[in-house]
């Protein structure tokens, strides 16, 4: 009778029954890799699953603003090492400042939790924490970060009020936090070297944006006025240097205006092809205009010099 051999190792076995070969790990490592699993799919719920919906927050330092009106004026002299130091009436007025120009970012408590600071990125500055200022939160620093803002952040500058008002923001901003560090005369004669507070300072007037341009629009309605009929021209005109006009501009209005506001006068023939060509786009016409021949070039010429004169 033959004896049955068998394979020492049963790969058949093994497979349906993977604890011969690992013993009771196997069961361990099956538990780990479960318990693994679950907290994986625990902790996705917010970004996986998009429970939370995501919010774009908008960089600050990119925000156009209106500039506000400003009449000129003469900043009085101030003395650093008087208004260097913290006063009753210097930390009172500060508070006044604070409300009236910084709760809307910084809220009311200068906790950064102003009505638009979650718009603002970064985030406004916690004024009851002392750590990661730009320019530090000692008097002179507060006051060049005012002076000069943080273009970087966000942060406005507040040139426009007089000195002595930066000096009390910097005051009452600094008694949010204790353990402020404390500016030494150097650090105040530095400053006064630095801006010349001590001579006072004249603050220029300016305009805002939308004011100036009805100014300028107002002080130059004649010019307007002309330039909207010759382009009413143009566009009317059936001739051949009106109709090479409108082949090459897609504005003739800015091809006018630019001849106008020259005050010598449309250019010699040479000159006025050299100056199209060479950058057809600030004159307002196409880069299709350097196609144009010799007896193109002088129709047009001819044409743009008789409506402009």
């Amino acid at each position: 009778m033959q004896r049955e051999l068998k394979d020492e190792i049963n790969f058949r076995d093994l497979i349906t029954k993977p604890e011969k070969l690992f013993g009771y790990s196997f069961l361990y490592f099956v538990i780990t890799i479960l318990v693994l699993g679950m907290l994986y799919l625990w902790n996705i719920n917010s970004v996986g699953r998009n429970a939370i919906a995501p919010v774009a927050l908008m960089d600050s330092s990119a925000f156009v603003q209106e500039i506000p009106l400003q009449s000129p004026a003469t900043l009085p002299p101030v003395d650093v090492m008087k208004v260097g130091v913290p006063s009753d009436s210097l930390i009172a007025r500060g508070q006044e400042l604070f409300r009236s120009n910084c709760t809307q970012c910084h809220g009311e408590t200068g906790l950064g939790d102003g009505p638009t600071s979650a718009s603002l990125n970064p985030r406004p500055r916690n004024f009851h924490i002392l750590t990661g200022w730009t320019n530090g939160s000692k008097v002179s620093q507060i006051y060049k970060t005012l002076q000069e803002g943080v273009v970087k952040s966000g942060m406005a500058s507040y040139g426009y009020i007089p000195p002595a008002d930066r000096f009390a923001l910097a005051h009452y901003v600094r008694t949010l936090a204790g353990g402020q560090p404390a500016d030494t005369r150097e650090d105040l004669q530095a400053l006064e070297t630095a801006y010349q507070l001590s001579k006072g300072s004249t603050l220029q007037g300016q305009v805002p944006i939308k004011k100036a341009m009805q100014i300028v629009l107002a002080e130059n309605s004649g010019e307007v006025t002309r330039v909207n009929a010759l382009v009413g021209k143009v566009e009317r005109d059936d001739e051949p240097g009106a109709r090479v006009l409108r082949s090459v501009t897609a504005d003739p209005r800015k091809v006018v205006a630019y001849l106008v506001s020259r005050e010598d006068g449309i250019p010699p023939f040479d000159e006025f092809v050299q100056s199209v060509s060479a950058d057809p786009l600030l004159a307002g016409f196409r880069p299709a205009v350097n196609r144009l021949g010799d007896g193109q070039w002088s129709l047009l010429y001819s044409y743009l010099d008789r409506l402009v004169r």
